[in-house]
C-alpha cells in the first residue's frame, strides 16, 4: 500500500480508499473457492501489530493463517491465488475453515500441502482424509541443510574434540556442503575431495550424507 502511494504521489489512506471495496467485493464472492484441488495452508506472522485487541487499541491479531490454491493450469503454471487469511494459528482455526468450505469443496482437494506444523496435519486428518498431505518444498530443504549442518558438527567432534575451527577440514567445506554438486565449480570439487580424503574412514559418512 505504502509502494504504491509512493507511485503515484497520494496518500496510503487515499489508496485504500480505493483497494478495499475490491477487496471486500472479492471476499464476498464464493466462487474464488471453485475448482481448487490442491490447497496450501501457511502461518503469517505480523510482528510489527500488537497483540492487542482491537477494542483496547490494538490493530488486530498477531498470528494468522493464510489458504492458497495451488491448483495447476492446463499450461502445468500454479495459480498462486490468496483464499483466505484468518485469525490464529491452530488445528481448529484450520479445520473450523475448512469445515465452513463445506462438503464439495472438501472432496474436490486432491492435495493438501503443509508446513511441519503438526497442528494444520491435524486438521488436514480430520477434513481432508482423501487428500494426499505434502510438506511445502521450503522446509524439506531446510530439515535438509540443517541435517547437512548437523553432521560434521558430530563428526568433527569426534576426531577433533572442538568445534570448527579456521583450517580444520570439514569447516573448509561447511558451504559447500549447503550447495547442490552440479553448483561445485573445478576448485570447489577439488576443496571437497582433499576435505573428505584427509580423514577418509570418519569424513566419508559427510559425503555419502551430502550426496
Amino acid at each position: 500500500m505504502a509502494g504504491i502511494a509512493r507511485q503515484l504521489g497520494t496518500t496510503w489512506r487515499t489508496v485504500w480508499r480505493s483497494i478495499k471495496p475490491l477487496l471486500e467485493a472479492m471476499a464476498a464472492d464464493p466462487s474464488r473457492f471453485e475448482y481448487v484441488s490442491s490447497l496450501g495452508v501457511d502461518e503469517h506472522v505480523w510482528h510489527h501489530v500488537s497483540t492487542k485487541p482491537v477494542a483496547e487499541g490494538g490493530r488486530g491479531p498477531k498470528d494468522l493463517t493464510g489458504m492458497v490454491d495451488l491448483t495447476l493450469y492446463e499450461q502445468g503454471r500454479v495459480r498462486a491465488r490468496l483464499l483466505d487469511l484468518v485469525p490464529g494459528r491452530s488445528d481448529k482455526v484450520y479445520a473450523d475453515w475448512l469445515a465452513e468450505r463445506g462438503e464439495a469443496f472438501r472432496t474436490g482437494i486432491k492435495v493438501a500441502t503443509l508446513d511441519p506444523f503438526h497442528g494444520y496435519k491435524n486438521a488436514i486428518d480430520d477434513q481432508l482424509d482423501d487428500a494426499v498431505a505434502v510438506l511445502d518444498a521450503f522446509p524439506v530443504v531446510k530439515l535438509g541443510t540443517d541435517a547437512l549442518d548437523q553432521w560434521p558438527r558430530r563428526v568433527q567432534q569426534q576426531t577433533l574434540g572442538h568445534r570448527g575451527r579456521k583450517g580444520d577440514p570439514l569447516y573448509g567445506i561447511r558451504t559447500l556442503l549447503r550447495a547442490g554438486a552440479e553448483k561445485l565449480t573445478a576448485k570447489q570439487w577439488s576443496r571437497f575431495e582433499t576435505a573428505i580424503a584427509a580423514n577418509e574412514e570418519t569424513h566419508l559418512p559427510v559425503y555419502l550424507a551430502w550426496s
